[in-house]
């Protein structure tokens, strides 16, 4: 699936879940309208959430240049060290230089954003884990953040083994601090699995991390079809569907 799959397929989970627990409190877990609110906001970060491991996803594109500026970037890197190191060399103007190399070396960050990004979320939630004494879900999620830049698509971070030690260590979480935190975490939750859930329509669908030949796959449609955008539609209005339901009967 692509974004519009994979935001409607969230949204659609995350209403399902959130009215759940208005009006049922499954497991006892109770949330307000507040909570709810938040439940399918984070649900659908959680749908768009495991394409981070994908260098052109939309998930990736909002912590990263454009294609055509990181390639600007990269150029104007290496032409900046260039001019500044020779600079230095030959004797030129050492202060031009040390400005230019400098002005490389930001150029090369800035071509690199979404790698530093991830990179440096994960150090601090290891940062967390080790000297503040966080949950440890920080420490898992600090290790997948900085792996994810070199890691394959659909490899490591869209396997059930994943989502299972994620979900269990959100949910351990979120059952420490009740209300809106719970709900965050069970609307993440449900949006991850939902992302796994709508891969397996496709033709690469999700394989499994510790059994890798063990491969789900449907193959009934192809990103971006006509197929996906019908189930988009119909996730959008089962979406809506639910909201009245709730609101007209429960």
């Amino acid at each position: 699936m692509n974004k519009q799959g994979h935001s409607a397929l969230a949204l659609l989970a995350g209403s399902a879940a959130s009215v759940s627990m208005l009006s049922f409190s499954p497991m006892n877990i109770s949330i307000g309208i507040a909570g709810a609110v938040l439940c399918v906001a984070t649900s659908f970060l959680g749908g768009l959430a495991p394409d981070l491991d994908h260098k052109t996803s939309t998930a990736s594109q909002k912590i990263q240049l454009s294609s055509g500026k990181r390639k600007l970037m990269r150029v104007s890197s290496g032409i900046f060290l260039f001019i500044g190191v020779t600079l230095i060399l030959l004797g030129y103007s050492t202060q031009a230089g040390a400005i230019l190399i400098g002005a490389g070396i930001m150029a090369g960050c800035l071509a690199r954003l979404r790698m530093i990004i991830l990179i440096a979320s994960g150090t601090l939630m290891l940062t967390g884990y080790a000297v503040y004494d966080w949950h440890w879900i920080a420490l898992f999620t600090g290790i997948a953040l900085i792996i994810m830049p070199f890691v394959k698509h659909r490899w490591i971070i869209h396997t059930p083994e994943f989502a299972i030690v994620l979900s269990i260590g959100l949910f351990v979480f979120g059952d420490q601090y009740p209300g809106l935190v719970m709900a965050s975490c069970l609307g993440f939750i449900v949006g991850w699995w939902s992302h796994l859930f709508g891969d397996i329509f496709g033709s690469e669908g999700i394989r499994s991390l510790f059994f890798p030949k063990l491969k789900i796959a449907l193959k009934l449609f192809d990103n971006g079809g006509n197929a996906e955008r019908m189930i988009s539609n119909l996730c959008q209005l089962g979406g809506i569907m639910i909201w009245v339901f709730y609101l007209l009967v429960l």
